[in-house]
């Protein structure tokens, strides 16, 4: 039988299996012992499938760890955590082997023999373990007399008057172990086939055989299409697959907007009609795929709890991990861009932030730290945090080291606000770290938190207080494939804005703009908002004058700022395409987008257009 197109579907089940299983550990170790009846359930269901598909040191690895879990509830310590979780990193050791070379051939001796250390198997026990062959139809289980001397001889010789009646399968212990001296003279016989009146007579009429049973086995391996069948309400689809599903999606929606242009330009009623028609067709095909890429955010969160606790065993720290919100949806490009940083930060927490139990309690602190992440769905937004309960974040440490690297000078080191310097952790190369460790403190992390998440269309902030802790709070759209956006007009230059990153927009008269010192801003509801505008940053001469421009009112790191152009054209729906090769590297822009009829236009990026 050919599995190999079973091999994809075995891989994926078994990588989702090795989380819930050091998600659940976790559990365990914490003293949930109702736990186990999951890890035990996910360990025999990779056992089968892994026999099924021919996997033998996998099989075995998961069958000792079924042993050995049973000794967790006399006894239940970090030591025999620690070596359930090595097996668990071999399970997907591994994979990984059978990903890149598609054979398990993985050294797993060492482990194998410290669970049956665990489960207390002997190696006697290990060879009478009863084994089940594949396609056998019968078990003939013989027990030879006492008194027979030559025992191994006497099974070898009924093993050979079988074989000429019907297919031996296998035999239980192996025919190296019927030869040695611990062979008690029990053994078992599995055949295919063959007459069951004769192998009764053979045996029967054998020397020396005490009394002998035959077994018919009922339990037959899975018919595999019986369980495609049973799964048939819900497939798995390959990621390339569903990211070209979702280009072509953006290039309908595309040519969308260029039917409808034309339907409006020429007024041809039939063409309106059909275009109203496809607008909603494509309107629900684009709705149908965005929900089929959105995630739960648990895919990523179940990671870290075993993280945590790997990280706080290392540093000698006592770290509680509270997940909320993990059910929370995010594109699966999103999360996948995501996980990284979270990582970083998570390492960071528990690195810089997490104190030593003494010290914790000399500060008048419970000895177990505290690390809350947490998602919710907010208007447009998901919004996730990273709050710990650490030492915070020192002020002055931070501004004698930034000056000292030559970050900032002491003058401008004297002038920034609190927040503003806390925000230096964001810089590329900054740590605090006097020595680096191989968690953190290289100068690399925060920059990259930062960066992967402003790309993504997001934005961090960060709260901390010395001696109480720190909050990182990261905004991200909950798509970057496909989002609205505001057309304006700056010149004779289109430009978008994600409506996401838009406050409010509204036309600019005397009483709203205003130059105090020379700084242009907006003056709204008794607020000033400081103002830049388009034509300027971008160095579009003016040409014919505007009567009334427009301040757009956008969210960057935290404050609002106004946005002037010369006028809002449209607001529509717009497919990203992101800037490649050394566009890349323009700062203000974060991709472009292909109009109706068209035009390229870039796409703002508010973050990056007015830097720091």
């Amino acid at each position: 039988m050919d599995l190999s197109e079973y091999k994809q579907e075995f891989l994926q089940e078994v990588k989702e299996y090795i989380d819930v299983m050091n998600q659940n550990f976790v559990k365990v170790e914490k003293g949930d012992l109702e736990a186990l009846n999951e890890i035990f359930r996910v360990a025999h269901t990779i056992k089968g499938m892994a026999g099924f598909m021919g996997y033998k040191k996998l099989e075995l690895l998961c069958h000792r760890l079924e042993s050995a879990m049973g000794k967790i509830k006399e006894c239940n310590n970090e030591e025999i955590i620690d070596i359930m979780l090595k097996a668990v990193d071999k399970i997907e050791e591994i994979v990984r082997k059978i990903e890149e070379e598609d054979n398990d051939d993985v050294d797993v001796d060492d482990v194998v023999s410290s669970l049956e250390s665990i489960a207390g198997i002997s190696v006697k026990e290990i060879k009478k373990e009863k084994k089940i062959f594949d396609n056998a139809d019968l078990r003939i289980d013989i027990k030879l007399a006492d008194d027979c001397a030559m025992k191994g001889v006497r099974a070898t010789l009924i093993l050979e008057s079988l074989k000429d009646a019907c297919e031996v399968a296998g035999v239980d212990p192996d025919e190296d172990f019927m030869d040695s001296d611990d062979f008690d003279g029990k053994f078992s016989v599995f055949v295919r086939g063959g007459d069951r009146k004769l192998i009764e007579d053979i045996v029967s009429k054998a020397g020396e055989v005490e009394r002998f049973e035959i077994v018919e086995i009922k339990e037959k391996k899975p018919d595999k299409r019986e369980e495609r069948h049973k799964k048939s309400e819900s497939i798995r689809v390959n990621i390339e697959q569903l990211d070209n599903i979702m280009n072509l999606v953006g290039e309908l929606v595309i040519g969308k907007g260029r039917l409808i242009q034309i339907a409006q330009n020429y007024d041809i009623p039939e063409l309106k009609e059909a275009v109203s028609i496809m607008d909603k067709v494509i309107t629900s095909l684009q709705d149908e795929i965005m929900r089929i890429r959105m995630v739960r955010v648990e895919k990523v969160f179940n990671k870290f709890p075993r993280m945590v606790r790997d990280l706080a065993r290392k540093f000698g720290k006592k770290v509680e991990l509270i997940i909320e919100g993990e059910d929370t949806e995010l594109d699966r490009t999103v999360l996948d861009e995501i996980t990284d940083p979270l990582i970083h930060i998570i390492r960071n927490a528990i690195d810089h932030g997490i104190e030593s139990p003494k010290e914790r309690k000399k500060s008048g602190k419970n000895e177990v730290g505290r690390i809350v992440l947490s998602a919710r769905r907010e208007k447009n937004n998901v919004i996730i945090e990273i709050e710990d309960d650490g030492r915070g974040i020192d002020v002055e440490k931070i501004k004698k080291m930034a000056v000292r690297r030559g970050i900032i000078s002491k003058e401008e080191a004297e002038r920034m606000s609190e927040e503003e310097i806390k925000m230096l952790v964001f810089i590329p190369g900054f740590s605090t770290k006097d020595k680096a460790t191989e968690v953190s403190g290289r100068g690399v992390g925060m920059d990259v938190v930062k960066t992967r998440v402003e790309k993504l269309g997001g934005n961090v902030k960060l709260y901390s207080e010395k001696g109480k802790g720190t909050k990182i709070v990261i905004t991200l759209p909950p798509t970057v494939a496909i989002t609205k956006a505001l057309l304006i007009k700056v010149g004779d230059q289109d430009f978008a804005i994600p409506i996401s990153n838009v406050l409010e927009a509204l036309y600019i008269d005397n009483d709203v703009y205003k130059v105090l010192h020379g700084t242009p801003f907006l003056y709204v509801r008794n607020n000033l908002i400081p103002a830049f505008r388009l034509r300027e940053l971008f160095n579009i001469e003016n040409g014919k004058n505007i009567e009334r421009e427009v301040g757009i009112i956008v969210e960057r790191e935290g404050d609002r700022v106004a946005l002037i152009a010369d006028a809002i054209t449209d607001q529509l729906e717009i497919v990203i395409k992101p800037l490649t090769g050394f566009l890349a590297k323009v700062k203000g822009f974060s991709g472009v987008t292909i109009l109706g009829d068209g035009r390229v236009v870039p796409i703002i990026d508010v973050t990056t257009l007015l830097g720091r």
